[in-house]
């Protein structure tokens, strides 16, 4: 608590553990290796405020030691659970795609 009785907010890395706690504690358990795999990839490249990241698939299916495909299907499956946001799809010479990461599924 604060001076003024109100409850503290994590701050820096403190709020990046909350959200990996947050996540192991309530979606881990639900996942295929390949979706962890994925999620924790873009969950580590985020940037915060809102957990932005920017990775290629190929780039994602090499760290993950997965094939091209099986990342599409894992951010395809974590896109449907809300647990990824697609906000911006990459192309061919225009750059990776960039990724909203959720530690738990969205409402």
């Amino acid at each position: 608590m604060s001076a003024t009785g109100k409850p503290r907010r994590p701050k820096g890395p403190s709020i990046r553990f909350a959200i990996f706690n947050g996540f192991v504690d309530e979606s881990l358990a639900s996942l295929s290796r390949a979706e962890i795999a994925v999620w924790l990839i873009l969950y580590r490249d985020g940037k915060s405020p809102q957990w932005t990241a920017r990775a290629s698939l190929d780039d994602i299916a090499r760290r993950a030691g997965i094939n091209r495909q099986t990342a599409h299907r894992a951010v395809a499956s974590l896109t449907r659970r809300k647990m990824l946001r697609v906000i911006e799809r990459g192309r061919l010479n225009g750059g990776p795609s960039s990724y909203i990461v959720f530690p738990r599924p969205m409402e």
